[in-house]
């Protein structure tokens, strides 16, 4: 736990930043408080990156707080502690690289700390419509408002900035943090860390513009930057939106008038039912031929000039628009935003693959196709006293898995052929036990659907890849017992489900093989979110680790060495038991069920 005045301290930036005051004294509070150090560290120790050295070759071994107050000493004396990032390449899913830089262990230290007060102060004034990099917020919290705020959208603009990371305004990032910050030693510190530079091939390069190479402070500048975006979006929205409901379609209204004329005529002639008859019957006959021609057009008209409505939705750089209203609107609302994102912020948007779409057609977001469906429907009221239908206008969300991410990952697994329904054996996966061949497929199934939870009819959507993996499994797992697919199948069949089971340490334990209707599509909950509310990962990884650090004690080796060695965290050296010990604070949800799948 932190300590009351730390907390006051962090309190009083929130309240004062919610309040629109600025925020003073940052960096006194960086320097002055080793608890801030302790859990940056405790944040980011598991990383997969703690032991990758930079261009000091500094990682996150060997941390005390002698360490942490040394860095704290160097910034209270304004010394330059950003080290330029070393520059590697990684490679990407189109064959290209990408550049990838790793920062020195300290100023890895020194941005979480940076980082954690920067959440402080913005993540109460951060916009709904913002969801990357955001504690509570996630690519699929981002669809999930689409599907539920953008029905009866007519036209999305699709957005895509060029290179947005690499090529943020430095001084218009400033200009932005200084509307919230007034600590000159705060600001000059974020300055170091943009203009660091980084190393390839021993040669340095200078950083003119974007976010620190590979910095875990980079994302909430990111956002900081486009939150003038989602202000200005804000703004336009308020002004672009008028109008209570759309006005009655004409035609309905007409053929809704002649009903009711002869509505009104049967009453009058049921004074005489028996001698009317006739004339009722004609009039009934007319209504049932009205109310027909009368469900084939919208209560309300589609078009109205005078009910418009304007929807925004972004994650990190990537953000769409939706519009209720006709082309000529949409195509404004682009060229503003185009406008200002160049005058405003200096960005350049790709003319190639920004563009407006009819919302009929599939509109790729987040990995995901966005379109909109007819979702007419008849709908019982009672008008005049007397009970009647109307037919709702509902343009209804559909978000759908596009067909080649699901040919790709069948692919990069090796599970077979998606198009001609054929599966093949695995061979890397031959030396493996029974419950690790299936555990492999399990949680490469459920990590890939998962991130499709979202999708209409999202569990039959993925038969024909369960039913290849399913065969590409037997394969397996008959080449490994030199047996049949159906002798495999039938040791595994328990009623309708396939499941193995096998000895452990604890006895016989039994493991299920995963399929389609195991996907839970249920309504978003906490679960779903980027950030875990797992409270095992902070009792168990920020509060423990914190302990750790204070007994300066090794519980592992035993050495009393006052410093913390990294590497005891990692899974290859600690016996099972242990392994909670180690649990990053930040890890995704697929992480938890044994899988991993990042956005497509």
């Amino acid at each position: 736990m932190l300590s009351a005045g730390l907390s006051k301290k962090l309190e009083g930036i929130e309240k004062a930043a919610r309040q629109g005051a600025k925020v003073r004294r940052l960096l006194n509070i960086m320097t002055n408080n080793l608890e801030l150090w302790e859990l940056a560290y405790a944040k980011i120790y598991a990383n997969d990156g703690a032991l990758t050295k930079g261009t000091d070759n500094v990682t996150q071994d060997g941390y005390s707080d002698e360490r942490a107050k040394n860095l704290m000493t160097l910034l209270k004396e304004e010394r330059n502690t950003s080290k330029p990032a070393r520059r590697t390449y990684i490679p990407k899913a189109d064959g290209r690289k990408r550049p990838l830089g790793i920062p020195s262990g300290d100023n890895k230290l020194i941005q979480e700390v940076a980082r954690s007060l920067l959440e402080r102060i913005y993540e109460g004034i951060f916009k709904d419509t913002s969801h990357g990099f955001r504690p509570g917020k996630s690519c699929h919290t981002a669809l999930d408002e689409i599907r539920r705020t953008w029905n009866g959208v007519n036209w999305i603009i699709e957005f895509d900035i060029k290179g947005y990371f690499d090529n943020i305004d430095h001084d218009i990032l400033v200009k932005c943090l200084e509307k919230r910050i007034d600590d000159r030693k705060f600001i000059k510190l974020i300055k170091t860390m943009l203009k660091a530079g980084y190393m390839e091939e021993w040669t340095y390069h200078s950083t003119h513009s974007g976010t620190p190479q590979g910095g875990v402070i980079s994302p909430i500048l990111a956002n900081i930057y486009l939150h003038e975006l989602d202000e200005f979006m804000e703004e336009t929205t308020k002004g672009f939106n008028k109008g209570i409901q759309r006005k009655m379609n004409p035609k309905y209204k007409h053929h809704e008038y002649q009903i009711s004329k002869r509505r009104k005529a049967i009453d009058g002639l049921n004074a005489n039912p028996e001698g009317n008859a006739e004339a009722i019957k004609k009039l009934k006959s007319e209504i049932a031929l009205l109310d027909t021609e009368r469900k084939g057009f919208p209560s309300r008209e589609p078009l109205d000039e005078n009910y418009k409505r304007l929807r925004y939705c972004r994650y990190a750089d990537d953000f769409v628009i939706g519009v209720i209203g006709s082309k000529q609107d949409a195509e404004r609302i682009f060229t503003q935003v185009k406008m200002f994102l160049k005058e405003q912020l200096n960005l350049e948007i790709s003319e190639a693959k920004s563009v407006i779409r009819y919302s009929r057609e599939r509109i790729p977001f987040l990995g995901y196709d966005i379109t909109l469906y007819s979702g007419e429907r008849t709908v019982k009221i009672i008008r005049s006293g007397r009970h009647t239908t109307l037919q709702s206008l509902s343009q209804k969300v559909s978000l759908l898995v596009p067909e080649k991410k699901i040919v790709a990952f069948c692919d990069s697994k090796g599970y077979g052929h998606y198009d001609r329904v054929e599966s093949t054996k695995r061979t890397a996966l031959l030396a493996l036990s029974d419950a690790e061949i299936i555990s492999t497929y399990n949680a490469e199934l459920r990590g890939f659907t998962n991130f499709y939870r979202l999708t209409v009819a999202a569990r039959s959507r993925f038969d024909k890849l369960y039913y290849i993996a399913q065969g590409s499994m037997f394969k397996t797992l008959a080449a490994k017992h030199n047996s049949s697919m159906k002798k495999e199948a039938a040791k595994l069949r328990v009623g309708q489900d396939y499941i193995l089971r096998y000895e452990s340490g604890k006895g016989i334990k039994e493991l299920k093989v995963w399929k389609p209707k195991d996907l839970k599509v249920s309504p978003l909950r906490e679960a779903w979110f980027d950030i875990v509310q797992d409270t095992r990962k902070i009792t168990m990884a920020r509060v423990e680790i914190t302990r750790r650090l204070h007994a300066n004690t090794c519980e592992y080796c035993g050495k009393d060495q006052g410093y913390v060695e990294v590497h005891h965290a990692k899974k290859a050296e600690r016996p099972q038991r242990k392994r909670i010990m180690a649990i990053p604070n930040d890890s995704t949800k697929e992480e938890n069920t044994g899988a991993m799948y990042r956005m497509p």
